[in-house]
């Protein structure tokens, strides 16, 4: 079975207030949720999958993430000039 978690669940993983879930879901840019009835409800593995999907910089591998980056931009260590 799904693991459905509360808003104040989601919040707390996401260091965030309940009232921004609040927000981001009425502004349909926050993670996916299930509405059950009046109750809202999130998915863990949607939870999941939104953190992953908003990682920048740095992936376990060492390699800068450039599938988020725009191309033709650099990170700040390499634009810096040469002494």
């Amino acid at each position: 079975m799904t693991e459905l978690l509360t808003a104040a669940e989601v919040a707390r993983l996401l260091r965030c207030s309940l009232r921004t879930l609040d927000r981001e879901r009425s502004d349909g840019r926050g993670c996916p949720f299930v509405r059950i009835g009046s109750r809202i409800r999130y998915r863990r593995a949607d939870v999941d999958a939104f953190v992953a999907a908003h990682v920048r910089g740095r992936v376990d591998s060492g390699e800068t993430d450039t599938a988020s980056a725009p191309q033709g931009s650099q990170s700040r260590s390499t634009r810096r000039a040469a002494p």
